[in-house]
């Protein structure tokens, strides 16, 4: 594309022009840390007690990422949220997909953590919808972007941690009950921080009759 050469990729780690991420920075990825705990990918506290699991909703099965929330693929979200990175897509996809075959997730539907629909406006486009579609085939499921419904709230990286339950509460509804129910759900969204919000959807899933659902971001929040 014209614009594509006028101003070319650039690489999430160092910024060098030409490439979404060069192989020197591919290197230094910040993959999870082994030791976290393997149903919400946060740390353990003493003890082995999670304080992430107790954050989650009961029906969540698992939470999956690649990356922490921190360096290139802190940068890779941002950029793709907030700057026109939709170019990113696919390098976050085939990163997904690398995590996906070391460490497989089956499901029948895959479903994007939607946009409230003021955002979706602005934005243009569903940064989670992009990254769903980029893994669905690995996961041999099925892409359903319309399956929630997400009202109008403030912006959940607005608010403290404490907050963001209570304003996520009755803000997911599942559009597509006859199609989820009885049904292996994958959730896909960019990052995950305190779990807020793929608890809040597996709710609304839950009380649509899903048989199971998981979740799987870029990047994970510790």
């Amino acid at each position: 594309m014209v614009l594509e050469g006028l101003f070319p990729a650039q690489c999430i780690g160092c910024a060098v022009r030409g490439t979404a991420l060069c192989g020197e920075c591919r290197t230094e990825l910040p993959y999870l840390p082994e030791g976290l705990c393997p149903r919400c990918a946060a740390w353990r506290g003493p003890r082995g007690v999670c304080a992430g699991c107790r954050r989650l909703a009961p029906g969540l099965r698992v939470v999956r990422a690649a990356f922490a929330y921190r360096g290139a693929a802190r940068t890779a979200v941002l950029t793709l949220k907030f700057k026109s990175g939709r170019y990113l897509a696919p390098l976050m996809g085939e990163l997904l997909r690398e995590q996906l075959k070391a460490r497989p997730l089956h499901a029948d539907l895959v479903v994007p953590v939607p946009l409230a629909p003021q955002r979706l406006r602005e934005r243009g486009f569903n940064q989670a919808l992009l990254l769903a579609e980029e893994v669905a085939r690995a996961v041999r499921g099925t892409v359903l972007p319309e399956a929630l419904r997400r009202a109008d709230r403030p912006a959940q990286q607005t608010l403290p941690a404490a907050a963001r339950l209570v304003n996520l509460q009755g803000a997911f509804s599942c559009s597509r009950p006859a199609d989820v129910q009885n049904r292996r759900i994958l959730l896909v969204d960019d990052v995950v921080t305190t779990g807020a919000t793929v608890s809040a959807c597996t709710g609304a899933l839950a009380e649509a009759g899903a048989a199971r659902v998981s979740a799987l971001a870029f990047a994970r929040d510790l």
